[in-house]
């Protein structure tokens, strides 16, 4: 998997976020190292732990370095040897080698940052990081149609959807839509079958033109969509995502914008809360990896938290103010 363009933060700043080493994804969640004998004072890891990676506990007490222990590649020497039947485990992240899991767990972060990106964008209503969006809109009658994402840009079209009908007689090829379908927009049917475009029909302007006539009595449905026209079918208010017009109850509306900051550096830039709580819901998720929530005590590890940061839904809300 590749990171996409419209993803708010890089897998770096998500690995530097996570305190996970750039060159290390792998994690040892709890290892048993072995029980304490009150004689032996030297012990062996599995691996050799990512510099201040490591958690050492002795039966669930955890051990403060150069304090209790001291630390050298994967050796670990305690200044008092842990007592007669103490359990001793470790947690800590290590270096991975080739062929291991680590483009999986990258995999991985670039799929948490990608939803974590989607969850602040929907619940502020923007988009970060500037790119072309399509949406559709179904009339009310209104004279304001409000588009979803900010910050708007700019405008690139706006078109209505029409369906239109006919009966065949047999002998007529050639049908008036009334108006002319925007580009590529256009869908031909007759008894239910779609028709082909040069092959079974041909456009020009708003005329359908038959190759055959269509038999007496088939049903004929066209489907397209009309262009709008700025400053006379609608009008601009980009500052606050809106458009002016009559938007009419029988339409169904398309409007493709631009919307966002910028690029990925420019938006962090502006949004840097909103940086923020993207980091923090990436590490709430990939952290617990758990459908658990409040604390649990896990032996060997202690006390975790897995309740949802609500820093990171203060922050956004701070962003999503000026929407509402």
């Amino acid at each position: 998997m590749s990171l996409s363009d419209n993803a708010l933060v890089t897998l770096i700043q998500a690995k530097n976020f996570l305190k996970v080493d750039a060159t290390a994804s792998l994690h040892v969640d709890a290892e048993f190292v072995a029980l304490g004998d009150g004689t032996t004072k030297a012990f062996s890891l599995g691996h050799t732990p990512v510099e201040g990676s490591l958690k050492l506990y002795v039966n669930n007490v955890l051990q403060v370095e150069t304090t209790n222990y001291s630390l050298s590649g994967a050796s670990i020497t305690f200044v008092a040897a842990p007592t007669l039947n103490y359990p001793i485990t470790a947690s800590y992240d290590y270096s991975s080698a080739t062929d291991t899991f680590e483009a999986y767990d990258d995999d991985l972060l670039e799929k948490l940052i990608e939803a974590a990106t989607k969850k602040a964008e929907d619940y502020t209503g923007r988009y970060f990081v500037q790119r072309v969006i399509t949406e559709s809109h179904q009339g009310d009658g209104s004279e304001i149609l409000r588009l979803y994402k900010r910050p708007v840009v700019s405008i690139t079209a706006v078109s209505y959807k029409r369906i239109g009908n006919a009966i065949g007689d047999g002998s007529t090829d050639a049908f008036s839509l009334g108006y002319v379908p925007k580009a590529n927009s256009l869908t031909v049917y007759v008894d239910g079958v779609l028709k082909v475009i040069t092959t079974d029909y041909i456009l020009s302007g708003s005329t359908v033109t038959f190759t055959t006539a269509p038999v007496d009595g088939a049903e004929i449905i066209f489907r397209f969509e009309v262009g709008l026209t700025l400053n006379s079918d609608y009008f601009e208010q980009v500052y606050s995502g809106r458009l002016k017009g009559s938007w009419s109850g029988d339409y169904e509306y398309e409007v493709t914008y631009t919307a966002g900051y910028g690029t990925r550096a420019e938006a962090q830039a502006i949004l840097p809360d909103v940086l923020t709580a993207v980091l923090l819901i990436i590490s709430d998720i990939y952290e617990t990896r758990s459908d658990k929530a409040g604390n649990i005590n896990i032996s060997g590890l202690g006390s975790t938290d897995y309740t949802m940061p609500s820093r990171a839904a203060e922050l956004l809300d701070l962003c999503r103010i000026d929407i509402l």
